[in-house]
């Protein structure tokens, strides 16, 4: 754990992690899409932007808080859905609940989690969010709304960027799926990779191999290993969501409705008229399409399509706490980030997560006082600028 106490940027945190973890599971959550050419993008749109700095203004005190839904947060970012969570670390939603806890930062659980609802509203009650992928069946999808709502969820986002089911080149050499974990087909030829990596592959064996996806497991057959719960989720999993199923969830939640996954003006505005609270814009951190332009280079004709009053999230990227702030000048209400605590829970477990947040915290307040911003409100579009 020195190390992760020791990192001081996302990145550092990143090597961590690709140290921990074998090569087969590393490049699934590195490489993105396709050739991942979209992850790489989403990070390096941000350094065309640049920040214009002020002097002479107090700084002393900064609040970094925002209002989302009536409770006010400590950051203008939160942690990101992300499945399958526990493959990179065990009880990795667990650890990124407690963090987002203890940070007064919202905390959105995957709709792919390792870990139930119910057991990481227990860990963070007040700051757990829930995502819906939605299932074939409406009675199941119906199901995961009442398991939610009675957990105590409050605000649910509704993700619904892949028309069809993601592609990865990297499971597509390796021949492993993270939802299904090795086979005993493909485990010999990994195995000199796990090898190599003996703290994964001893906390993957010591806790039984695949997690189990829990926020599935009550809805496939009694009895269900693993492995089954793993295949029916990707057998039952909706994939080919329109704007009929957007009503349909609206209707049926009646707390807070984010719709994340937009890309286009059009579609952001047509989700607001549909009764979403907030959208955010993303494109699945680089795993939807690795063509896409990247998230941040969509967001001000967003901002600008829909006008100042409708609240818009943002995701996708996310590296360092002047992200945020292009982010939030460029018209985001508020930010979401997955990868970079992943990157946290998967090297130092919470402390890791915990470490995560500190960076992005710590560096979000510091350019803030360099561009003379005491509060997230006093960031606005003349603070950015582009250039090579």
């Amino acid at each position: 754990m020195a190390g992760v106490d020791r990192a001081v940027s996302i990145e550092d945190l990143r090597r961590l992690a690709m140290r921990r973890l074998p090569r087969f599971v590393g490049d699934y959550l590195d490489g993105g899409a396709g050739d991942g050419g979209g992850v790489g993008r989403n990070v390096d749109a941000f350094r065309k932007y640049r920040l214009v700095p002020r002097a002479l203004v107090e700084a002393d005190p900064l609040d970094t808080g925002v209002e989302l839904f009536g409770r006010t947060y400590a950051s203008l970012f939160g942690i990101s859905a992300v499945g399958l969570a526990g493959i990179y670390r065990r009880h990795a939603d667990e650890f990124l609940a407690e963090a987002a806890r203890a940070a007064n930062i919202p905390f959105i659980l995957s709709g792919a989690s390792t870990a139930s609802v119910e057991t990481v509203c227990r860990i963070a009650p007040e700051h757990t969010w829930y995502q819906l992928y939605g299932a074939h069946r409406p009675e199941v999808t119906e199901m995961m709304l009442a398991r939610a709502r009675d957990a105590g969820v409050r605000v649910l986002v509704y993700t619904v960027d892949y028309p069809l089911a993601p592609r990865s080149e990297v499971a597509a050499r390796t021949g492993v799926s993270m939802a299904t974990g090795p086979t005993w087909r493909t485990f010999p030829r990994l195995c000199l990779d796990a090898m190599r990596h003996p703290f994964w592959s001893a906390e993957y064996l010591r806790g039984g191999g695949l997690p189990k996806l829990e926020s599935w497991a009550v809805h496939a057959p009694p009895g269900s290993s693993a492995k089954d719960v793993a295949a029916y989720y990707v057998r039952n999993w909706n994939n080919a969501q329109t704007w009929r199923d957007l009503d349909r969830i609206r209707a049926l939640w009646k707390g807070p409705l984010v719709v994340k996954g937009l890309v286009h003006a059009d579609d952001v505005v047509r989700a607001a008229q549909a009764g979403a609270d907030a959208v955010t814009v993303s494109n699945h951190g680089g795993n939807k399409l690795d063509c896409m332009q990247a998230t941040v280079d969509a967001l001000a004709a967003i901002r600008l399509a829909i006008g100042p009053a409708s609240r818009l999230f943002f995701d996708g990227g996310i590296r360092r706490g002047s992200d945020l702030v292009v982010a939030r000048a460029l018209g985001a209400d508020f930010c979401f980030t997955g990868r970079a605590t992943i990157y946290g829970v998967t090297a130092g477990a919470l402390r890791g997560a915990q470490r995560a947040i500190d960076i992005l915290q710590s560096d979000l307040a510091y350019t803030m006082a360099m561009i003379g911003c005491r509060s997230v409100s006093a960031i606005t579009r003349d603070h950015v600028t582009s250039g090579a």
